[in-house]
């Protein structure tokens, strides 16, 4: 089966979320991953295996040093055979390792070279310290994410992180792309701060019009529950077609000819009517009648029950893969589906240093000369 990275090499030293999410669905496409640690304790995300092994599947292992010049020997040869490098030190540092940019193009024009930082590797922000909640902090973002009563709520997964992962493998594509009609590599520089500032277009495309990014809701689109307590989402958007089917499925006809608009400024009125109606049951009954309504409506599910659910399970979302200990690990598979060169899970996570002597014999390293950089600390 031909998968659409296959005899693409990457070289992946980015560490922790953003790199090794990239990695990890450039692999899922076809690319072979060689993932770059520190001999001692390697990827920091280690620390957690079941954050670590959320990112890393498809991917070989290889322990250096970059401050010994053995091991740098070994990166610049793995360089002259690679097709994409990834990195995510902060701005400055791979230069002074000399691993930077200029540094590995001398070794390979035909080098994808990908830089993921936080604010990006130029401007008046580069510098700057901060993890996920503060790059949606300066980007706008978090100040969009708030409770009813306006406080700021922050969100339970790493959207930043994600966000640079996704740009990067957009990123790295495009340059792949471009090196296969000129045949000369290039830098990708991807901030996280960047990419969720265009996350938030569509905000801003309203901030530009009436000088406002916040984006009104009406009554049908919040959150719920019923009379057990448990919750539920309602996705009544705009469409008044959905709003008449709710009113008539709950007993509320006299509001049902209420328009989107007039629904927006009388939201907390009909949110209440709406409120005490969904308290006289169960969630599972207003699920149950407003889904065979036509109506936008959620449980709001748990991870077990995701896991379990029949329609994660009919598109393959979750598949079982064995590491190299036996042990059965449940991954998210990577969730496009292409007809004709489909994406497949490769392999499981890699042992820190799993394939470092798998590697450096396919360089042309003897056993004895392995040896010799492990006693020196290289590997």
């Amino acid at each position: 089966m031909t998968r659409p990275l296959e005899g693409i090499t990457v070289l992946d030293s980015a560490h922790q979320y953003p790199g090794p999410y990239c990695s990890m669905l450039l692999g899922d496409l076809g690319a072979r991953v060689i993932k770059i640690e520190r001999p001692q304790g390697g990827d920091a995300a280690r620390r957690n295996p079941g954050f670590f092994r959320s990112l890393n599947r498809n991917k070989k292992s290889i322990t250096l040093d970059f401050k010994k010049p053995a091991a740098k020997e070994i990166l610049l040869k793995l360089v002259g055979q690679a097709d994409v490098f990834t990195e995510g030190f902060r701005p400055g540092v791979v230069d002074r390792l000399g691993i930077g940019y200029e540094d590995l193009k001398k070794i390979n024009s035909r080098l994808i070279y990908c830089s993921i930082s936080g604010f990006g590797q130029d401007g008046p922000y580069r510098d700057m310290p901060g993890h996920d909640l503060n790059y949606q902090s300066m980007s706008g973002l978090f100040d969009s994410i708030r409770d009813e009563q306006g406080n700021h709520v922050p969100p339970g997964i790493a959207i930043g992180d994600l966000s640079a992962g996704m740009f990067s493998v957009i990123g790295i594509m495009a340059a792949l792309m471009a090196r296969a009609q000129t045949g000369k590599g290039q830098y990708v520089d991807v901030s996280m701060f960047d990419g969720l500032l265009s996350w938030m277009s569509i905000r801003f495309g309203l901030f530009f019009h009436t000088g406002s990014y916040e984006r009104p809701y009406e009554a049908g689109y919040g959150v719920f529950k019923g009379s057990d307590g448990q919750p539920f989402s309602l996705g009544i958007a705009h469409e008044d077609w959905f709003w008449k089917s709710l009113c008539k499925a709950t007993g509320l006809t006299e509001y049902e000819d209420i328009k989107g608009a007039e629904r927006i400024t009388r939201r907390k009125e009909l949110q209440e009517k709406m409120r005490d109606v969904f308290a006289r049951k169960p969630a599972a009954h207003w699920i149950d009648m407003l889904v065979k309504s036509d109506v936008p409506i959620a449980p709001i599910k748990t991870p077990d029950q995701v896991v379990n659910d029949p329609h994660v399970l009919f598109r393959n979302m979750i598949q079982e893969i064995k590491l190299s200990s036996g042990e059965v690990n449940k991954q998210v598979a990577f969730p496009v589906k292409l007809s004709e060169t489909p994406a497949v899970i490769q392999g499981p996570p890699p042992e820190l240093g799993e394939h470092t002597e798998e590697i450096l014999l396919g360089l042309g390293y003897s056993k004895e000369d392995i040896q010799k950089l492990r006693n020196d600390g290289a590997i």
